[in-house]
């Protein structure tokens, strides 16, 4: 069995796509006391020492006088036959997915951040700087990292049955000199009985958890720009209260309204932006001026303004959907050139239809046009016909249509061009598309830079994993990007994700349902679930 064990693991380590951190004993000593199966060894509590022991365990679930330890990597644990016995998980735990924390006492831990496996690997090309955005011919290496990261997640539960227990067991300083369960927070090891409970493996620790905290970021910094764009995704911020049979989205009640705006207000005004490009907000007049005159109360003075929505916007594809994507910016700051437009394209039926604004710095320099897109989402894949079904390649459903938006939005952009010269165009917003999807590689493949990939971005940015704007199901990946004409990119100096919101727990939110009322506050962490995004450009 452990030669077999052995060689499956290093052929999954060998795979060139998947980088994994396994440490396999060169020797196996065939003690009584002690069998070793990859990361895990089994130890007598009579043996003679030499390996730790976990102490006895809790309640007869284990077997007689034993107890198991586990270093290095999870995946290579068998957990369900360690199901009734007393574990101790050694060594450094991130906490990956604190969602139902507060709600069911839970938090899902891994040995490092997990990435959406097409945030890195690409579902046609074997190298992912490849901008094929069709093909499929590597999929098999995006299905074997998610096979990965489902093995790589340990959920740690409270063992309670009742719900909404604050503060939870596990951190029983939340809500008092704890104010956040940030992901990337560290735990110490871990020990504990494992169980299972609806065919999830759950570990029940022993006592409350050892962890060092995850910092909460300052606002990112973006060097020597002139002007600075923002991409905010604002979870459906709509002045409609939700009575749950309009088409309303957003706040149930005008107090939990009032705590929507207070934190997105609080973001925005952070984000310290001369634009931002917004999404879900609600399609309407209204819930823009009544952001613009909240902005503008925060600021102490009226400086910032809001595009107004498109002359006949509600009769484009896309334009009548119960969200819609929208521009607010700073008017001592820049100047609109124009219009507001709007994009018409049939490829925007199952989306939101794009918003066009061209700017100027208020201090001279060249004209820009910031194109703000909400691509159609990856959700209600019952509903796709066949060409958008989910195809099991790791890009969920709905990406051909988000495929045709990103071609539609090339085609727009190669439109703008006037007597052969190319515009300065900021391609931005929530894509709905991880880094190495189809979408993205189609904007890559006409020529468009991504922004975050540029070197004079990167010496700023620092980050030297894949960059992140969202978290599902403890998995990191960007769905909001920049992407920039190489006209525009020549003079990006910085662009930058703020990591607001998806790191911080849902638990922090506006909504009243099951949130404690003593963790609110009114400041930008989870305003919504999206973090933003930041460009800064020289004018």
């Amino acid at each position: 069995m452990v030669p077999t064990l052995i060689h499956n693991l290093k052929c999954l380590v060998s795979c060139p796509m998947i980088q994994i951190n396994l440490r396999l004993p060169a020797v196996i000593l065939l003690l009584a006391t002690i069998v070793i199966f990859g990361s895990l060894e089994r130890e007598s509590k009579a043996g003679s020492g030499g390996v730790l022991s976990s102490g006895p365990p809790e309640g007869g679930a284990s077997q007689s006088g034993q107890s198991i330890v586990i270093k290095g990597d999870l995946n290579s644990v068998d957990w369900k036959s360690l199901v009734g016995k007393q574990v101790t998980v050694e060594g450094r735990l991130e906490i990956v997915d604190a969602y139902n924390l507060v709600r069911y006492g839970e938090v899902k831990v891994a040995r490092e951040r997990l990435y959406v496996p097409t945030a890195a690997i690409d579902p046609n090309d074997a190298d992912p700087v490849g901008v094929s955005f069709t093909g499929g011919s590597n999929v098999a290496k995006v299905v074997a990292a998610q096979k990965f990261n489902d093995k790589a997640i340990l959920t740690l539960d409270d063992g309670r049955n009742s719900q909404d227990v604050f503060p939870p067991k596990l951190f029983p300083k939340l809500g008092k000199t704890q104010p956040t369960v940030r992901l990337g927070s560290i735990i110490k090891g871990v020990s504990g009985r494992i169980v299972e409970k609806r065919n999830t493996i759950y570990l029940i620790p022993d006592a409350p958890l050892d962890w060092v905290p995850a910092r909460r970021p300052e606002r990112p910094n973006v060097g020597s720009a002139d002007i600075t764009i923002a991409s905010f995704n604002v979870l459906n911020y709509f002045t409609t209260i939700d009575n749950g049979s309009n088409r309303a989205r957003g706040a149930d009640s005008q107090s939990e309204f009032s705590r929507q705006d207070a934190k997105i207000v609080a973001a925005i005004t952070a984000l310290k932006a001369d634009v931002v490009g917004l999404m879900e907000i609600e399609n309407s007049v209204g819930a823009e001026e009544r952001l613009v005159a909240a902005l503008n109360k925060a600021s102490g003075s009226n400086v910032f303004q809001g595009s107004g929505i498109p002359a006949g916007f509600r009769r484009v594809p896309g334009g009548a959907d119960a969200i819609r994507v929208a521009l607010v910016y700073r008017a001592d700051r820049v100047l609109p050139v124009g219009d507001v437009t709007v994009i018409r394209d049939p490829a925007f039926h199952s989306a939101r239809a794009p918003v066009v604004q061209t700017f100027r710095s208020k201090e001279g320099g060249r004209p820009f046009t910031v194109v703000v897109n909400h691509f159609k989402s990856k959700g209600g894949a019952g509903e796709a016909d066949p060409a958008n079904k989910n195809k099991g390649d790791g890009q969920g459903a709905y990406n051909a249509a988000r495929r045709a938006q990103a071609l539609a939005i090339v085609s727009y952009v190669d439109g703008l061009a006037t007597r052969g010269r190319e515009p300065r165009v900021l391609v931005l917003g929530d894509l709905n598309a991880y880094q190495e999807e189809d979408p993205i590689d189609a904007l890559r493949a006409a020529g468009m830079v991504d922004l975050h990939t540029i070197k004079s971005a990167q010496t700023i940015v620092g980050e030297r994993s894949p960059h992140y704007s969202y978290v599902y199901r403890g998995q990191s990946g960007s769905l909001d990007h920049a992407f920039g004409t190489r006209s525009l990119a020549k003079d990006v100096v910085a662009a930058r994700t703020w990591h607001i919101n998806a790191d911080e727990p849902r638990w922090l939110d506006y909504n009243e349902e099951n949130n404690p009322k003593s963790l609110f506050r009114a400041d930008p962490f989870r305003s919504s679930d999206h973090d933003p995004v930041l460009i800064g450009i020289r004018k």
